[in-house]
């Protein structure tokens, strides 16, 4: 059987009851989180007619100091001592604004456009400044609390059920509950279960004390890309959801001027992809604990780029959604598989600093991430400009309809092949 924990420190196995309200909390992360990103600009820039162009302005400069949010939230969580923990006493106090600042934002105040734009962005900062501490520390609870490779594996499936559930809350409900209910109502409604979801994960949390002193500021990120196994790992990540995510922006250009789907086939079409994902959470949670998490990653990854290929040459409908059932089978497998590598990279580190240093990790991996994702806008404006894409245009030339199924269907497989050997490096590299 693979080891998928690395020396890690003896803690106490909790219940099936345990893992799973502590598994609740990806609720109230993704479902605030995807509902924000799906519909705040919208509700914003259709119902209070604030300028698109000033908000997606404000958005990208705040784009910079939201990945930095992430190095100082972990650095701080890691050098938190308390009674109750170093991550439960953020998760406890800042759900409570995480969820508040989230109905506020839906609940502006009558005032003119700058005023909104304003409130729009500082609502905004309070938001993710509460959604960083909540969910860097839930999230780094996750390795210490299950060093056994079979809970860990089944948690990592676990939280990905949740996350999904939450995931699928946020993207689809929260524009239609917006409209018919009312975007404040909706807002509100979606905080009372965002806290209900993260006390009832704070039940089944808790942390083992870390006797060693914490490392300074230049200390821990000097340690943290000396582990050549992080850094191997963050890469493959990097390019994995760099896919994902262009994917996620480049398909609805796809559904509408490839293979057009009716509002209803695309709904089935990115809905489809996350109820397959659901069961198959626990299949590739099994192959990581028979093959090991680094194995399982790179059968993932080859998966995925053969499914996207499909793309090049579906023709109808019906294809275009039995590729989005297909494309749900990999994506599971980088929900569950990428939590239990990240973990395994920090049980390496404790080994070699004596240190549990999730927060620093989780910091600059997120930092890497969001600051890595402006390359998707890079690569979409290159498209853009040498496709012959017609903005507003209700048909595209032939070049663009191409340049979308290469898009989609081509481009991804260059960086899922970086990314299959960043892996491939990590598994030969890391301890057995």
């Amino acid at each position: 059987m693979a080891q998928v924990g690395l020396n890690p420190p003896v803690t106490p196995r909790p219940s099936a009851a345990r893992k799973t309200a502590d598994a609740a909390n990806q609720i109230a992360v993704n479902m605030l989180w995807q509902a924000f990103n799906a519909v705040a600009v919208y509700d914003y820039v259709a119902y209070h007619g604030v300028s698109a162009v000033q908000l997606s302005t404000g958005l990208i400069v705040y784009g910079v100091l939201n990945a930095l949010f992430n190095l100082v939230a972990g650095h701080v969580s890691d050098r938190t001592r308390t009674r109750f923990g170093r991550r439960i006493p953020y998760v406890a106090i800042a759900s409570v604004p995480y969820a508040v600042c989230f109905a506020l934002l839906f609940s502006p105040p009558h005032l003119g456009e700058t005023g909104l734009v304003a409130y729009f962005l500082g609502m905004t900062f309070l938001f993710d400044l509460s959604f960083t501490f909540t969910a860097l520390n839930a999230n780094a609870l996750y390795p210490e609390m299950y060093p056994d490779p079979r809970d860990r594996a089944f948690v990592s499936a676990l939280q990905q059920v949740f996350g999904i559930v939450g995931l699928i809350a946020g993207v689809a409900l929260s524009k239609s509950f917006g409209q018919s209910l009312g975007w404040s109502r909706m807002a509100w409604l979606f905080a009372g279960v965002a806290i209900a979801s993260l006390y009832v994960s704070l039940w089944g949390s808790f942390e083992s004390k870390d006797p060693a002193p914490p490392f300074s500021w230049g200390q821990a990120l000097r340690e943290t890309f000396r582990n050549r196994a992080f850094i191997w790992y963050v890469i493959a990540s990097f390019l994995v959801q760099f896919t994902t995510t262009l994917f996620t922006t480049a398909s609805s250009f796809y559904t509408t001027y490839v293979v057009r789907l009716s509002p209803l086939q695309n709904s089935i079409f990115l809905g489809g992809i996350f109820i397959v994902a659901m069961p198959v959470a626990f299949v590739w949670a099994r192959a990581a604990l028979r093959y090991s998490a680094s194995r399982a990653a790179m059968a993932a990854i080859v998966l995925y780029a053969c499914v996207e290929a499909l793309l090049l040459v579906d023709r109808s409908p019906a294809s275009v959604l039995v590729t989005g059932l297909l494309l749900g089978v990999p994506v599971a497998g980088f929900m569950v598989l990428l939590n239990m590598l990240l973990a395994e990279v920090i049980d390496l580190d404790a080994r070699w600093t004596g240190r549990r240093r999730e927060g620093m990790y989780l910091g600059v991996n997120g930092c890497i991430v969001r600051l890595g994702l402006s390359l998707q806008y890079a690569v979409m404006a290159v498209f853009f400009a040498l496709s012959g894409y017609r903005a507003g245009a209700s048909a595209q030339p032939p070049s663009a309809v191409e340049g979308f199924r290469i898009l989609l269907g081509l481009v991804p497989a260059a960086f899922l092949a970086a990314a299959f050997v960043c892996m491939r490096v990590y598994d030969r590299t890391r301890p057995h």
